[in-house]
């Protein structure tokens, strides 16, 4: 598959998709996922991008953004700089600090957007947008973030959950997360 990515018709194709088939985003696949595979170098102009588009929709749609990179930071001054690299360094006789972190991490992001579907927006399409994921990195990815909402907060998933990923394409349902971990992506769909 080609490695460049048209980060822009991916926008607009995710835009076509929110406003014509809101209810069946991620229908095939059983999880109400769609995730927007971009440059890293790319960020600044795909968000900018991004805001462009969702700005010039009707009132009908209420986009909600999570920024993942400020509940990193947050997840990080709560346990203490100090106490996570120490515990990366030397880390306790069978456990997996890293891991144990990544999870933290993705379980506050999981909440982030629990809280978000549960706004009430009367009359208004909700779509939760999830920004900032390389934050993750080397702790977890994007695919642990989706497989935990999936897995303990899908019914709380009222509408389309839009999340962006800085790496490229490897093949249909594959994506290179930063261009250097390949996660498969079974649950939503991939651009």
């Amino acid at each position: 598959m080609n490695q460049s990515v048209d980060w822009a018709g991916n926008l607009r194709l995710a835009i076509e998709r929110i406003t014509t088939r809101y209810e069946y985003i991620g229908r095939k696949t059983g999880a109400p996922f769609l995730a927007i595979v971009y440059p890293p170098n790319s960020e600044r102009e795909v968000m900018r991008e991004w805001n462009t588009l969702t700005n010039s929709l009707s009132s009908e749609y209420d986009f909600r953004e999570i920024d993942v990179m400020a509940i990193t930071m947050r997840e990080v001054e709560k346990h203490g700089v100090d106490n996570i690299v120490a515990l990366l360094e030397n880390p306790m006789p069978g456990s997996d600090a890293k891991s144990e972190l990544g999870q933290i991490w993705v379980r506050a992001v999981a909440d982030a957007v629990k809280e978000k579907f549960q706004i009430y927006s009367e009359g208004k399409r909700t779509v939760v947008v999830l920004k900032g994921l390389a934050s993750l990195y080397p702790a977890t990815g994007p695919r642990a973030v989706m497989q935990a909402l999936w897995d303990s907060q899908q019914s709380i998933l009222d509408g389309p959950v839009i999340v962006f990923i800085p790496g490229s394409v490897v093949e249909s349902r594959v994506y290179r997360f930063l261009d250097r971990e390949e996660e498969f992506m079974y649950r939503g769909d991939l651009l």
